[in-house]
C-alpha cells in the first residue's frame, strides 16, 4: 500500500476543515481521544454520583446536554462525562467489529454521536476531565477535531467558592438539602447540599460545603446540574497521561472555548481553516456569531 502523499494530506486536512467550517451544529463527530495516553488506576471510588446537565426531563437521558459522573475516592475525586465514556466504548466496539469483517478496507466507519439532546454539538463541559487531589484541582481540556494541538490543562486551588449558608431547605433525590449561595467566576450560584452525605464535593469543580452538592445552578439558569443517581461500591478511578496537553491559564481556555462556541467559523479561519466561497475558491472561513453563554465568565 502506498504512503499518502503530502498533497493528499493537505487536501484531506482542508476537506475536514471545510466540513467543520460549515456550521458549528452540523453533525459534529464524537472526538477521538485515543491520544490521551496511558490509562492508570489512581484510586478506588466508594461513591459515584451522576448529574444531569440542563435536562428537560430527569427521567429521560435523551433530554440531557450531558450526564456528568463524580467518582469519589479516598485520595482522588474525578468528574467527567458519562456520555463521552459510553460513546467511546461504543465506538471501540464498532471499530473492532468493522476491522474483523473488513480486514483490507482503507477506511473506517464514522464515529457514533454521543447521547443527549445536543449530541451533534461540541461541548467544552463534556470534553473536560477534572481531578481533585487534596486542595488542588486539575482540569484537562480536550478541543474538537482540528484543534487538538490546543489541548491543555489548568491547575487551581480547590475549593475556590466562598459560600454563604441560608436557612432554605428542599428535597433533592430523596435527601433533605440546605441551600448555599456564592459568587464565583462572574456568576451567582445557588447550591443545594445534603448534610446527611458527608462528602464535600459536587459537580464540575464545585465543593467545600458540609455535605454533597446534589443540585446547583446559576441564577440565570443557563446551567443546572442535578443529581439523578448515587451508586455505591468500589470501582477503579482511571487517570490518563494526557500526552501532549500543555499547561495553560484559565483566561486562555475561557477565551478559546468562547470563540469555538460563539464564533466557530471565524475561529477556524484564524487558526488556518479554509472553506470554499461562492466562486469555488479556497479562502479563510468566516461567519457570524452564535448566541453562547459560558458557565464561567472569568
Amino acid at each position: 500500500m502506498k504512503k499518502p502523499t503530502l498533497l493528499f494530506l493537505v487536501l484531506l486536512t482542508t476537506v475536514v476543515f471545510e466540513v467543520w467550517a460549515q456550521h458549528k451544529d452540523a453533525s459534529i463527530l464524537i472526538l477521538s481521544r485515543n491520544r490521551l495516553g496511558k490509562a492508570t488506576v489512581v484510586d478506588t471510588s466508594d461513591v459515584r454520583v451522576y448529574y444531569a446537565l440542563n435536562a428537560d426531563s430527569l427521567s429521560n437521558q435523551d433530554t440531557y446536554v450531558d450526564l456528568r459522573v463524580l467518582e469519589v475516592g479516598s485520595k482522588v475525586t474525578k468528574c467527567s462525562s458519562e456520555f463521552v465514556r459510553e460513546g467511546e466504548e461504543h465506538q471501540k466496539e464498532i471499530l473492532k467489529t468493522w476491522k474483523l469483517n473488513h480486514p483490507h478496507a482503507d477506511g473506517v466507519p464514522r464515529p457514533h454521536p454521543i447521547h443527549g439532546k445536543r449530541s451533534d454539538y461540541w461541548n467544552e463541559i463534556q470534553y473536560t476531565d477534572i481531578y481533585i487531589e487534596g486542595e488542588t484541582a486539575t482540569e484537562y481540556h480536550t478541543m474538537p477535531h482540528g484543534f487538538q494541538g490546543e489541548n491543555g490543562y489548568i491547575v487551581s486551588q480547590y475549593p475556590s467558592q466562598n459560600w454563604t449558608l441560608t436557612d432554605d431547605t428542599a428535597t433533592v433525590l430523596g435527601h433533605q438539602c440546605q441551600k448555599a449561595v456564592c459568587h464565583w467566576h462572574g456568576r451567582d450560584f445557588e447550591a443545594w447540599f445534603a448534610p446527611d452525605i458527608p462528602i464535600r464535593r459536587g459537580p464540575w469543580i464545585f465543593g467545600g460545603l458540609p455535605g454533597l452538592i446534589l443540585k446547583i445552578y446559576d441564577k440565570d439558569r443557563h446551567y443546572t446540574f442535578e443529581a439523578v443517581s448515587i451508586k455505591r461500591g468500589k470501582q477503579p478511578i482511571i487517570r490518563y497521561a494526557y500526552d501532549g496537553y500543555r499547561k495553560g491559564s484559565r483566561e486562555r481556555y475561557l477565551k478559546l472555548n468562547h470563540d469555538l462556541n460563539a464564533e466557530y467559523k471565524n475561529t477556524i479561519g484564524r487558526m488556518g481553516g479554509m472553506m470554499k466561497n461562492a466562486a469555488g475558491e479556497w479562502v479563510p472561513s468566516s461567519g457570524g456569531k452564535i448566541p453562547y453563554e459560558p458557565l464561567e465568565l472569568e
